[in-house]
């Protein structure tokens, strides 16, 4: 994206923070978020990984991709760890290791430096997902640099620090689709409200609250928001509205890299780096835009 200079539109107001602690497990709703080096602290700070009993062998990375039973899986942050449930299978409390321990790898492939959870989570897992799994964490020792975003660090997210999303252009999608679906099935870090669907994939630079982001790029949807992210059902949406109005074949002036990832893919939320450490986005907070470029995909019509 081209930058156009603005001197600050109000561009709406946040009205949702979210963030899910083991990435493909459900969501945690926030009044307010802590900005970190990796981006809502919390976010993304655990992953499910396969077990194996191969020392040369990593663990990978377990998702709601393939495994929408992760879906069920809630877990609650509490002081030096998680409480974690599903239904039928109680809760338990997971202490967050201290130092690293493992490595494994992370769902673009990076190799990830952390720890194991240990085996109560690890049977945990193992009995929601009917196959031998284990929870890895990251720890104060791990750092993992995002390639697409000039080495920021994240922790298990795909491969961006936080993700927003506006609620006008889910309102447009639900409008034109055939059954109706969520903003939580896109699984955001950020939500905004404002009366002009779209006009996020404009958005190069802005400001939620005190926190400066940097919008990289349109994100692309697998099939994660198909599933009902309380229930793990499957459903057909928005697969099917999102294939007709927002799919990208061509995707000009990105790297070869970030054309692979974005050409033959549907397009939903903005996938951003986030500043200062040490503020907080609160819901509520304005949102401020101060530059803009040429969307990547035109609004549908």
């Amino acid at each position: 994206m081209t930058a156009e200079g603005h001197d600050g539109e109000a561009a709406g107001t946040l009205t949702g923070i979210t963030i899910h602690p083991i990435k493909g497990c459900r969501r945690v709703e926030l009044d307010s978020a802590l900005v970190t080096a990796t981006g809502l602290e919390g976010d993304r700070a655990w992953q499910v990984v396969t077990a194996t009993n191969d020392t040369d062998a990593l663990g990978e990375a377990v998702t709601q991709r393939r495994n929408a039973a992760l879906a069920t899986v809630a877990p609650v942050p509490i002081d030096g760890g998680l409480t974690i449930s599903a239904p039928g299978m109680g809760t338990i409390d997971v202490k967050r290791p201290d130092a690293n321990d493992t490595t494994v790898l992370a769902l673009i492939g990076d190799e990830v430096a952390c720890a194991d959870a240990g085996d109560e989570a690890a049977e945990f897992f193992s009995e929601v997902l009917s196959f031998p799994a284990r929870l890895a964490a990251f720890t104060p020792e791990s750092f993992r640099p995002m390639r697409l975003f000039r080495g920021r660090p994240t922790g298990f997210a795909d491969a961006a620090p936080v993700l927003v999303a506006n609620t006008a252009s889910l309102d447009d999608l639900v409008a034109r689709a055939s059954e109706p679906f969520g903003i939580e099935r896109f699984r955001a870090n950020l939500i905004v409200t404002n009366d002009e669907p779209w006009s996020e994939d404009t958005w190069t630079e802005f400001s939620i609250g005190p926190a400066e982001l940097s919008a990289r790029v349109v994100w692309p949807r697998c099939a994660v928001p198909q599933i009902d992210q309380d229930t793990g059902e499957r459903h057909r949406e928005p697969a099917l509205v999102l294939r007709k109005h927002r799919w990208c074949s061509v995707a000009e002036g990105f790297s070869p890299g970030m054309r692979g990832m974005l050409e033959g893919n549907a397009m939903f939320g903005v996938a951003c780096t986030i500043d200062p450490e040490g503020v907080v986005v609160s819901v509520g907070d304005p949102v401020t835009v101060s530059a803009t470029g040429p969307p990547l995909l035109d609004p549908p019509r």
